[in-house]
């Protein structure tokens, strides 16, 4: 355990943290903040209320953020309903293109992630333990395809992160356990503000199951230690008038794991680290009439170094693995017109902009998997969409809303050169292009209740990479998008002091994108088009009992199924992938100086999608405990748990064997801190 904060640290806490918290009576009046009808913008892409929505909605509010202890968006995201969490680092640290993934739904690649209404999502992959929850004012979660309004990946779902407009001076240290330490900074003026983090991962053994290797005739056993790991960044905007922000994220981590050989003695087998480098720049423009923009550029780089050990302790490689920069351009222009009293029309454009180019170095033949030369590849496309809405009241108690968009896909090429030979080869373009509508139909029952219905076809388009080739990936030039048809339907009722929610959906996604062959570990994963299928239900119950309680239940059942790839002409049958059922709950409680929150989260029928066993994961359970204590009006301490009864839980949704890894959580774990206003 190592709970001691070094002066060196200190001071680049004092120079490189985060936004904290409010004081004795600031933190109490925020923590009462309370409403069963929040207003959101994602769904609809205008501001309405949750009951005035025509979908599966949740809006985490900053006080439940900030009363959670939660450290990122990752955290906050993993205990939400209808949600299942992934990742392969602890507290989900990114491992290069291993990145943590939120899986709505059961659409395993189909979760759009945007910060203040910009998408993170690059070649797939997106970083949310890179936002701190310190700037996040609310974050919105629309349940179920989105792709008419925001277009590909939003098959599941959507999740905004909304930031804050405005910090508190402040200061945040922390530390626990395993010897983490998590520094904070935030500066707020008239119109700047800046949000800086520094966090020590600190070290974690055994973070895998054990796999067992028989090469040269001898048998070892193997599996991965987290040996260290740091990430640091700086969020700043700047409020150019009252129409115009300019945002900056800037995010760079290092994240190192061994591979431990029980017959190497003298050295791990292999140590693996990975660097990101991720900056974002975005304009937002709102003239607060309709008209609204937003403009980004965004990079995210990422290397993967790999060393390799003799048993006499000697290092036999130390190569640059793989190495992967990515650019987005992203443009968004709308208009919201009032029809007449009652009826709104929405009207946009977007542009899309994706750059790519990878680097990956040779590798030796393994059994039937041939050698790959090492090689380079530059890969772009570009995405131009029109989209549009009519929201018709057709009565004072029945709205009807149709959307539309049409997206148009050019400049889809990638080419890979062979630095061993020269040889370059120039892949062909793509067509990719589709067509999207959905119907939304909501009915006011009275003034506390809604029911409403809705249809719509959602798409994706195949990843850069598992078009053109990556260090793990085979070109598959031929590529389908996804494209499915989405159908749900819910109620909602308001009552006292409760809110009620409950959904019923179905989905079914032809030419779904999923590995047909191959494996990560042999670098020859090939990706093909199948069919991918779930019914559903979900219900879901807010109470705030008094001005000091409320909680939070929720219960998801589905059946996420995958068909099989045809082989020697006979049709794949349909698989159970994913989690069926999900229960979580919530207590959250303050009163004066003193506030906590306890959250659970339990997945259940876990099956890992693997066709010749169909076997069943064990069931997870995510806990989460908060305390703080604010002896002053500028001062907390505070105290936050995780995995209260020390479970080791798979964090992935495939299953282990002999000769797969299974990565765990990580043992129960502590963070106590300070925070200081000024």
């Amino acid at each position: 355990m190592k709970c001691n904060v070094s002066k060196g640290l200190l001071m680049t806490a004092l120079i490189t943290g985060s936004v904290l918290w409010g004081g004795t009576s600031v933190f109490a009046e925020e923590l009462q903040e309370y409403s069963l009808d929040p207003m959101l913008i994602t769904a609809q892409r205008m501001e309405t209320k949750d009951l005035e929505t025509p979908a599966a909605v949740e809006v985490i509010s900053k006080e439940k953020i900030e009363n959670s202890g939660a450290g990122s968006a990752y955290e906050v995201l993993r205990n939400a309903l209808g949600i299942m969490s992934s990742s392969q680092g602890p507290n989900g640290a990114a491992m290069g293109t291993m990145t943590s993934k939120i899986v709505i739904r059961g659409v395993d690649k189909g979760t759009l992630v945007m910060v203040d209404g910009v998408p993170m999502n690059q070649d797939g992959k997106y970083n949310l333990e890179d936002i701190p929850t310190d700037a996040i004012e609310k974050i919105e979660i629309v349940r179920g395809g989105g792709s008419v309004l925001y277009g590909s990946e939003a098959t599941g779902g959507i999740v905004n992160i909304i930031t804050k407009n405005s910090v508190r001076n402040s200061v945040k240290v922390s530390a626990g356990n395993y010897g983490r330490e998590r520094y904070s900074v935030s500066v707020g003026a008239e119109n700047f503000n800046a949000i800086a983090t520094l966090e020590n991962r600190g070290k974690t053994s055994n973070i895998t199951t054990t796999t067992k290797n028989g090469m040269g005739g001898s048998t070892s056993y193997r599996h991965y230690d987290y040996k260290k790991g740091e990430n640091k960044g700086v969020l700043w905007n700047y409020n150019i008038n009252e129409n115009v922000k300019f945002t900056h994220n800037y995010v760079e981590s290092n994240n190192v794991m061994d591979v431990i050989d029980d017959t190497y003695l003298k050295s791990p087998y292999q140590r693996k680290e990975y660097n990101d480098h991720n900056n974002t720049f975005a304009l937002a423009i709102d003239d607060k009439n309709g008209l609204t923009s937003n403009i980004s550029y965004g990079t995210q780089e990422r290397s993967y170094d790999l060393t390799s050990w003799k048993k006499t302790g000697a290092i036999s490689s130390d190569i640059r693995s793989s190495w992967r920069k990515g650019k987005n351009t992203n443009i968004n222009l709308q208009k919201v017109f009032d029809v007449n009293e009652k009826d709104k029309f929405l009207i946009g454009a977007s542009f899309k902009r994706e750059d790519l180019d990878v680097y990956n170095y040779k590798t030796r033949s393994m059994g039937s998997t041939p050698a790959k030369p090492e090689r380079s590849g530059s890969y772009n496309r570009d995405i131009y969409s029109v989209y549009a809405s009519y929201d018709w009241q057709m009565t004072d108690d029945d709205k009807l809303i149709m959307n539309l968009r049409e997206t148009f896909v050019r400049n889809a090429d990638g080419s890979n050169t062979n630095l061993e030979t020269g040889v370059t080869t120039q892949t062909v373009q793509v067509n990719q292009s589709k067509f999207t509508p959905e119907l939304q139909y909501i009915k006011n029952l009275t003034d506390d209740s809604t029911f409403y219905a809705k249809a719509g076809k959602s798409y994706r388009l195949p990843e850069l990479t598992k078009l053109f080739g990556g260090s793990v990936n085979i070109p598959s030039v031929n590529l389908k998008p996804e494209h499915g048809v989405h159908y749900e339907m819910g109620y909602k009722l308001n009552e006292n002091n409760r809110s009620w929610r409950i959904a019923l959906f179905n989905y079914d996604v032809k030419d779904a994108i999923e590995i047909k062959e191959g494996a990560a570990s042999t670098g020859n994963i090939v990706y093909d088009n199948t069919d991918i299928k779930n019914t559903g239900v979900e219900l879901s119950l807010n109470v705030k009992h008094n001005d000091n309680w409320d909680t939070f239940w929720g219960v998801t059942y589905s059946n996420p199924q995958q068909k099989e790839f045809t082989t020697g002409g006979v049709p794949g049958k349909w698989i159970k992938y994913n989690n069926q059922f999900q229960f979580n709950m919530g207590v959250n409680y303050h009163a004066d100086k003193f506030a906590s929150a306890l959250s659970a989260n339990y997945i259940g029928m876990r099956t890992d999608g693997t066709s010749d066993t169909q076997d069943r994961l064990k069931p997870a359970l995510y806990t989460d405990l908060h305390f703080s204590y604010a002896p002053e009006k500028n001062q907390k301490a505070f105290l936050h748990i995780n995995n209260l009864f020390d479970r080791k839980d798979y964090t992935t949704s495939k299953g282990p064997n002999e000769k797969t890894f299974g990565y765990y959580t990580t043992g129960i774990n502590f963070m106590v801190g300070y925070e200081y206003s000024f």
